[in-house]
């Protein structure tokens, strides 16, 4: 690598460092550190978000895809833009209750509190796995650009994202974002352009590529849908998105989080799109699609271009690692050891004391799973069974209907993740009929029926686990 590439790299860290560290000294208390209390305005919470969102999956994962169907892989990314503009509409506003730190708090607010434990030990099994394409992110960049041993650069990228997450929590993660934000967007918006000259133009890839390449009908109508139901889930129930939603200063300032970040996928996706179907035609045959973007830098950029297109990678993995790292560690102490431990007591220092020791156990367990499995868009979808399709119903319905009781929430959440994870391992696409179904199809069909029916048979819940919520929506 050039040294005006590696300055530009260097560059980025200083620049992200130095606004975390700025940032660190804004935080006084455990508030600060996971809510940034309570302050955050639109570009920090817009930015935020969609930097968050702007990740591993979401850049080198789909333009893995893409390398290997063709533009259509854009589906992966597009299927966030309903689901980011339905929940900015519909959601954003109803889930920002005051007072609410995690949202598997409100499994005891609305059920009881071994309800809120069993969310919360699932999200943070969940949250470890998806974890865990970030840091394969950092370390596929290093081994595709410098030649660094993948294993070296694992753990290369965990030391950068721990030093990073805890410096200063949710402040400097949202101030941090804004500027990892610019950073990732406009490392596509150079990066495409010399791309495409090295390809021909469109007319060069039409040349380059087979006809199906080039048509965004060459999916699964089943995997379109499977995907767009996987954004809903995930947006609705992951803390590293609803945290910027409680810190937002207003509930129209949550809303917009949603929205911006649904209106930048769209031009995002097509760039991702783009650069993957380019990265099959320059460079064919690669036995690790992964490492795609990697070489089309270190191959066909320009000396010091590469250095920020290459700074956009590393924005984009620390963005959404930094902001999954904080809500493992809010949601351990908030809602384990707090009510758990600490039996309620308030201790400012050993909080703030725990969430960083979590933090380093989170990216332990994260870099074991990195070591495991190889495909980043598996990773998240398995990831998404743990957690998100289990819990979906149980907090959206829980939200608007008074009738949903505990016991239903329960059943439905353990039985969606026993058929969500048998169907992904023995039956979708594998047997004929519904039950070759994408899985989560079949686990959110299952928790849904499930929900709806053992609510209507089971006792209505004590009007207190309902009150709360009719006094939030006056506010």
């Amino acid at each position: 690598m050039k040294i005006a590439d590696l300055l530009g790299v260097v560059a980025v860290f200083a620049i992200i460092g130095y606004v975390g560290y700025r940032s660190s000294r804004q935080v006084q208390s455990v508030k600060d550190f996971t809510l940034a209390g309570n302050r955050l305005g639109r570009i920090q919470v817009g930015f935020s978000m969609a930097a968050t969102e702007f990740g591993g999956s979401s850049l080198i994962g789909a333009m893995a895809y893409c390398y290997a169907i063709g533009v259509a892989g854009a589906w992966w990314d597009w299927a966030a833009v309903p689901a980011m503009i339905l929940l900015g509409i519909f959601f954003a506003g109803k889930i920002k209750l005051p007072q609410m730190v995690t949202v598997t708090e409100f499994f005891e607010w609305r059920y009881n509190r071994a309800m809120r434990t069993l969310a919360t030990i699932m999200h943070l099994l969940a949250t470890a796995t998806q974890l865990s394409t970030q840091f394969m992110v950092g370390a596929v960049a290093l081994e595709g650009v410098l030649g660094i041993p993948k294993m070296v650069g694992l753990l290369i990228s965990v030391a950068i994202v721990l030093l990073y997450t805890m410096g200063g929590g949710l402040i400097a993660v949202a101030n941090t974002d804004v500027v990892q934000f610019i950073i990732i967007v406009a490392s596509l918006f150079v990066a495409l352009p010399i791309t495409l000259y090295y390809a021909g133009g469109i007319s060069g890839l039409s040349e380059l590529l087979p006809a199906e390449f080039l048509s965004f009908g060459n999916i699964p109508t089943s995997t379109v849908i499977s995907w767009c139901l996987f954004c809903f889930f995930t947006y609705a129930t992951n803390q590293h998105y609803i945290q910027q939603i409680f810190a937002a200063k207003d509930k129209a300032t949550a809303r917009f989080a949603f929205l911006f970040t649904g209106g930048a996928y769209f031009v995002y996706g097509f760039l991702v799109a783009v650069l993957g179907i380019c990265i099959a035609g320059l460079l064919p045959g690669l036995s690790d699609p992964n490492m795609g973007y990697a070489l089309l830098i270190k191959t066909y950029m320009p000396v010091g271009v590469a250095g920020l297109v290459l700074g956009g990678i590393f924005a984009a993995s620390m963005s959404t690692a930094a902001a999954m790292l904080l809500a493992a560690s809010t949601l351990f102490v908030n809602d384990i050891y707090n009510p758990l431990l600490l039996h309620g007591k308030k201790d400012e220092r050993a909080a703030l004391r725990t969430i960083r020791i979590v933090t380093v156990v989170i990216c332990s367990l994260s870099v074991s799973v990195s070591l495991l499995m190889s495909n980043i868009i598996d990773i998240m979808y398995l990831g998404g069974l743990f957690y998100s399709t289990a819990v979906f119903f149980p907090l959206v319905i829980g939200l608007f209907w008074k009738r949903a009781t505990a016991p239903a929430a329960l059943i439905s959440m353990i039985s969606a993740v026993v058929v969500g994870l048998v169907s992904e391992f023995f039956l979708a696409g594998q047997v004929p009929g519904l039950l070759g179904l994408p899985s989560n199809v079949m686990a959110a069909s299952t928790s849904f029926i499930l929900f709806v029916v053992i609510s209507k048979l089971t006792p209505p819940p004590p009007e207190e686990k309902i009150a709360f919520l009719q006094t939030a929506s006056r506010k």
